[in-house]
């Protein structure tokens, strides 16, 4: 039973419940949207950031800054200064900076045009970054430039292929030499056999230089292969490539004129037989560098797959494997070396001089105008023209069937003479031929009357020494005029001959003897 004193409570009465003070219960976050959640950021209370990141996030926040350093890192690597950063392509980086090319980027020749060219230069690339980082790279990197990227567009396109080009180049001697070349036929038609490529001639790196022509490929496929010399042969001639100077030449002759020659029908090796040297070869011990198989070695004979594999399908220099070839005006001249027994000429590997010394060698220094005792040098006025020795020795001396067995040999004749000079020198040979017949004849009949005046004079002491010295230079002077063939240098001949007799009366002065008169034999 309850109290009736204890009140009882109306239930409008306030609980006790009520009579606390009231707290606002907290807003419900609304979900994150899918983008939030997508993006990994979520919301947070603050006055300025209203989201903030989740482990999501951060992951797509790395990759988002990885992907632009890789995509910076890219674009910096397809620079031609991140070529030069690795020391072995120093060379290459300033053999480019300094061609023609410095304005295109490495990448615009060595990938090829299109995404597919793009992706598969840069593995190549990266390969050789691992190779330099992992310290196996090589010293001398190989790279290829595929013709699509020459002529890709805005580059050397088709065009150029129409119609010849003047191509300037300097000669040994620093004059200019202009060569008519045609890209066409280069390209597009088989060159003896063999398909070629822009870098067959365009050499990627040549002594400091990118991308030039490399003469030596030039002169491989041209001469190699070919008789040189008296029966000259070129691929397509010389006049395919440079045309005979059409200035006049100044010598210590005269003036000469191509022109007039060329327009008789003389050809170019009557003067120039000389201006090839080398054979162009490929040892087979050359294969050793590259391949280690004997089974790609015992293909060296096979020289279209060789060619069609390291020329047309892969950049390989011709000079890799063939020896050199030389050409300009005096390549093949025999050159004079000095030896403990005198001066000789130069020995040149697989020519006659191998076994016979110094054959020819009096007529070629008479027609140098070198190799007499007593006077200064006198060149004849042919070899001062570089008139080489097959424009005069023209005719043959043997018929064919003792030519077969014993050799032939070419003589000059007065047509020898008329080729060139038309008939302007009509019967000088023959004059000439009895200049030196009558000079020999005069000196020899002074030769010999001194020697038996010395010889009974009874010379001593150091009159006997001078007298045999000037009569040891007497008679080197008549042996060489006369051995030498006087011909080929009538004016030293002749000069050789009177120093000779000069030094007979200089014999004679000292015995007392009468001097040999300058006209003729006797007082």
């Amino acid at each position: 039973m309850s109290d009736p004193t204890t009140p009882t409570p109306s239930p409008s009465d306030p609980t006790p419940s009520d009579m606390t003070p009231s707290v606002a219960a907290p807003a419900a976050q609304p979900p994150r949207s899918r983008w939030l959640k997508l993006l990994g950021l979520k919301r947070r209370k603050g006055r300025f950031f209203r989201f903030r990141p989740t482990l999501w996030g951060y992951v797509l926040l790395l990759g988002f800054f990885g992907a632009v350093g890789m995509a910076g890192f890219a674009e910096y690597s397809m620079q031609p200064e991140f070529c030069q950063s690795c020391h072995l392509m120093e060379p290459y980086y300033q053999a480019w900076h300094a061609s023609a090319h410095k304005n295109v980027a490495c990448t615009e020749c060595h990938f090829e045009p299109g995404v597919e060219g793009v992706l598969y230069g840069k593995f190549q690339a990266s390969s050789q970054a691992i190779k330099y980082i992992t310290q196996t790279y090589g010293s001398k990197p190989h790279a290829e430039v595929r013709d699509v990227s020459c002529m890709r567009e805005g580059c050397h396109t088709k065009r150029i292929l129409q119609g010849k080009v003047k191509w300037e180049v300097k000669s040994v001697t620093g004059q200019p030499v202009t060569i008519n070349f045609d890209h066409t036929p280069h390209l597009t038609e088989e060159r003896r056999g063999h398909k070629l490529r822009c870098v067959s001639c365009h050499g990627q790196i040549v002594q400091g230089q990118h991308l030039v022509v490399t003469l030596d490929t030039c002169f491989l496929c041209h001469f190699k292969g070919f008789e040189h010399g008296r029966n000259e042969q070129v691929m397509g001639g010389c006049k395919s490539c440079h045309d005979a100077p059409k200035s006049e030449i100044r010598l210590a002759t005269g003036v000469f004129k191509h022109t007039e020659y060329v327009g008789r029908g003389v050809t170019c090796e009557n003067c120039h037989s000389d201006s090839i040297k080398g054979e162009g070869a490929v040892s087979k011990q050359v294969c050793w560098t590259c391949h280690n198989q004997t089974s790609q070695v015992a293909r060296y004979s096979e020289t279209h797959f060789l060619h069609d594999t390291h020329v047309t399908q892969h950049k390989v220099d011709c000079t890799s494997c063939h020896s050199q070839i030389q050409h300009n005006l005096t390549a093949g001249a025999p050159k004079m070396v000095q030896t403990a027994s005198g001066s000789h000429l130069e020995a040149d590997s697989g020519s006659c001089s191998r076994c016979h010394e110094q054959t020819h060698g009096g007529p070629a220094e008479l027609f140098r105008g070198t190799g007499a005792r007593g006077l200064p040098d006198m060149p004849s006025p042919m070899f001062r023209a570089q008139v080489d020795c097959i424009a005069c020795h023209r005719a043959k001396l043997q018929s064919g069937a003792t030519a077969a067995v014993v050799g032939q040999t070419f003589v000059a004749v007065q047509e020898s003479c008329n080729y060139c000079h038309g008939t302007k020198y009509e019967g000088v040979l023959d004059v000439w031929k009895d200049v030196i017949k009558k000079e020999v004849i005069r000196a020899e009949v002074a030769y010999a009357e001194t020697k038996a005046a010395v010889d009974k004079a009874g010379l001593q002491g150091t009159d006997l020494l001078k007298a045999n010295r000037l009569l040891d230079d007497a008679d080197h002077n008549i042996q060489f005029v006369k051995l030498g063939r006087g011909v080929h240098n009538v004016n030293y001949s002749t000069a050789a001959l009177n120093v000779a007799i000069d030094s007979c009366n200089e014999v004679k002065r000292l015995i007392g003897s009468p001097k040999l008169s300058s006209t003729g034999v006797g007082p």
